[in-house]
């Protein structure tokens, strides 16, 4: 009886050696899985940030620096003689960079200046800190949102123009003197990512060449216009990409190579292109209990912990249940964006995407828990007005999807979805009615989930700039809106 004990022991003990093996063969599976997640989320979303440098250079060929030397040059008002009490949209400025000191600081006051609109126009961009340019009589003239930056001398790194690597790349050359076209076809240079001095953001500055012929001189001017661009801003759907567990480091460099951390899980991609040929690299760092957190956090985790489940308990109700409860968002009780693939669009005839109308205003006014209050009413109101056989889905945020099914054209269509235009949605903790923006679409075989999120993603931008509360659709060409508003349609 001893020698049959002695040998089945390690039979037991193999068998549990080898469960174990499985169990951390699944987690190996579990972290791989995480990492390319992360890093499929990574080009996603840099896919879809547009390019900074391209945006700016469009925006800077409508600037005009003979315009701005002009306003300021014949300007009877060259400091304010009165008290301000914050009426004025913008400042223009000058300063002499021989003397560093401050020539000029006027007060853009509504109405608005013509000759300075688009100058306004571009510092309207909340990623835009300083307008300015720097004019070969050694003087920088520019325009601010907020008077408090500009100092009384000017503080700057280099008062030499010669030592400003941009001035010397368009207009070092010797040819210049005698042509006056720049020495360099590049459309624009890049300065590195430094701090700056007033503000102290991060910040990117865009510089382009310009050149003009000035009747009252009789003589050529040329000199850089330069944006000053926050990166913060500029950059935050990529520096803080996710609601949570965001990175716990994100770099934006022109080095390609830089050491990661020990114990951080490093991902790089090349981010975008300057227009004078320069990369901008972005780079993801996580530290090892934030790359926990995100295991432990993530779909793939909660389907192991269902797998080992079903090796345990080998009950296929259970298994359904629980996967059911891996793929429902807790707070609204829907499924999550992870049922929505391929085979489930084709089943279906219509989509809309809906977004909650001010949900950030309603998180910053009355707290996240009224907010969480507002999502679950709505997902209510969602359930409620569907018919049998239509599937809603927290598509995350306060981002919904409702798939209709059984409905032939347009006019059913839009009967359908009209439901949810019919009566208000009001809580208590909330003094106004809970609006909503969306855009529906037909579904059609050759569209993948995420070209359908995209389409109907871009009918819903419609209505947010449209007044809002709307359901937009497409009828051949034109955009429509369920709830007539009186605008003409849009092609």
């Amino acid at each position: 009886m001893a020698g049959s004990l002695l040998r089945t022991l390690p039979r037991r003990w193999l068998m549990r050696f080898s469960l174990l093996c499985l169990a951390l063969a699944g987690l190996g599976l579990v972290f791989n899985y995480t990492y390319l997640s992360i890093r499929h989320d990574m080009q996603l979303i840099t896919a879809k940030q547009p390019n900074l440098f391209e945006l700016f250079y469009q925006r800077a060929r409508i600037l005009a620096p003979e315009k701005l030397a002009s306003f300021i040059d014949n300007s009877s008002i060259k400091t304010p003689i009165f008290s301000e009490n914050g009426d004025a949209t913008a400042y223009a400025y000058g300063y002499d960079l021989a003397t560093l000191a401050r020539l000029a600081v006027i007060p853009i006051l509504p109405p608005a200046n013509q000759m300075l609109s688009t100058y306004q126009y571009l510092l309207s961009y909340p990623e835009v800190l300083n307008l300015y340019a720097f004019y070969n009589d050694r003087r920088i003239l520019g325009m601010v949102g907020d008077k408090r930056m500009l100092p009384g001398e000017l503080q700057p790194v280099n008062t030499d123009l010669n030592d400003i690597e941009p001035w010397t790349h368009y207009f070092g050359c010797a040819a210049f003197a005698a042509t006056h076209v720049p020495c360099s076809t590049d459309e624009a240079q890049v300065s590195d990512i430094y701090t700056d001095t007033f503000t102290g953001l991060k910040t990117i500055t865009l510089y382009f060449p310009f050149v003009f012929y000035d009747p009252a001189l009789a003589d050529y001017r040329y000199g850089l216009t330069g944006i000053d661009i926050a990166i913060d801003e500029a950059f935050k759907d990529v520096l803080r990409p996710f609601e949570s567990l965001n990175p716990t480091r994100t770099v934006l460099s022109f080095e390609e190579v830089e050491p990661c951390r020990p114990w951080h899980l490093c991902l790089n991609t090349r981010f975008m292109r300057t227009k004078a040929g320069n990369d901008l690299f972005l780079k993801w760092s996580y530290s090892y209990g934030d790359v926990v957190r995100a295991v432990l956090y993530g779909p793939a985790f909660k389907l192991y912990l269902i797998v080992l489940l079903l090796l345990m308990l080998t009950g296929r109700g259970i298994y359904g249940r629980l996967r059911t409860l891996a793929l429902t968002d807790h707070l609204t009780r829907l499924p999550r964006r992870d049922i929505l693939e391929q085979a489930l669009l084709k089943e279906y005839d219509f989509l809309m995407l809906l977004d909650i109308d001010n949900f950030k205003s309603i998180n910053d006014t009355h707290g996240h828990g009224v907010g969480d209050l507002a999502l679950v009413a709505f997902a209510r109101h969602l359930t409620t007005n569907m018919r049998k056989g239509d599937k809603a889905i927290r598509w995350g945020g306060e981002e919904f999807i409702i798939l209709y099914k059984g409905l032939n054209d347009r006019a059913s269509m839009r009967q359908a979805v009209a439901r949810l235009l019919a009566s208000q949605l009001q809580i208590p903790e909330l003094p106004a009615p809970i609006t909503f923006s969306a855009g529906v679409i037909r579904i059609r075989d050759y569209l993948t989930v995420a070209e359908a999120t995209d389409l109907a993603d871009a009918l819903l931008y419609h209505v947010k700039q449209h007044g809002k509360h709307n359901i937009a659709y497409y009828q051949g060409q034109e955009i429509r809106l369920i709830r007539d508003t009186g605008t003409n349609p849009v092609t």
